[in-house]
Parts: structure tokens; sequence; C-alpha cells
């Protein structure tokens, strides 16, 4: 099988927390920049500023999922992994995962149950064709 890579969809409410918070930090630097703050503040401000709003948009811009032979991969910024697809027991369609690892900016997602009591929340943007490339490495996954 060739390698795949899905985008995750990307929800209002993602986009206005990721894209609003990085704005508001850039706004307080600019006028924070402006003002007699001591130049140490200044620079601790401006550093921050900077780490967070690269931490926010470095899982804006690199949340996806891979199906690569046997395997699914998994990327949202620092968060990362790979499972088995053999693994993979069942899919539970348009479902959202309240407590765990949810490497997705979406809502109305799926979560993937894998092992024995493992379960992921992802939200691809095309899902439909996401859980045909799993069940085509793995056609004992039960779709629900």
């Amino acid at each position: 099988m060739a390698t795949v890579t899905f985008p995750s969809s990307k929800s209002w409410v993602s986009t206005l927390a990721i894209w609003g918070a990085t704005l508001l930090m850039l706004v307080v630097l600019v006028q924070e920049l402006q003002s007699s703050m001591p130049l140490l503040g200044k620079i601790a401000l401006g550093i921050f500023t900077v780490l967070v709003s690269s931490l926010l948009l470095w899982i804006w811009f690199s949340t996806y999922y891979r199906i690569s032979g046997e395997m699914l991969h998994y990327r949202s910024g620092p968060i990362h992994g790979t499972i088995p697809i053999q693994q993979i027991r069942e899919v539970a369609l348009n479902k959202y995962l309240w407590s765990g690892i949810r490497p997705a900016l979406g809502f109305k997602g799926l979560v993937v149950r894998y092992n024995k009591w493992d379960e992921i929340y992802f939200s691809p943007a095309e899902k439909e064709i996401f859980l045909k490339a799993l069940q085509e490495a793995n056609p004992a996954i039960v779709v629900k």
C-alpha cells in the first residue's frame, strides 16, 4: 500500500483558539514593546510570545494522520506516535473522546480502539477515505 496522508479537519473552536491566542499575544507584545517596561521584561515577554505562538502554529500546521504500509502514524505538534493497524479492533464514527490522547483539531471525528484498552481520537478531513484505507490494511476492523 502506498503512503497516504490525511490532514485533520479544523473546527471553528480550534481555529478561534489557536489564531485568536496567537494574534492576542502579538498585539500585547507590540503594545508592551512601546511601553516603559524594563528591557529585561520586554525580552522575557518576547521570548514567551514567540515560544507559545510557535507551539500553537506548529499544532495548527502539523496535525495529520499517515497510513504507511501496516502502520498508522499521527502527529499534532509535539504529540506523535505510531499504531500498528493490525492491532486496531474498532472505529467509532462521529464520536468525541473526552479524555485521553486527542491529536485532532476538529469535532465529530472517530475514536480508534486498539490493543485491549487503548483508544485515541482522530478527526481526519476525509473520514470515509481514511476509514477505507484502514480497512484495506486490516479488514477485521469493526466500524460502529
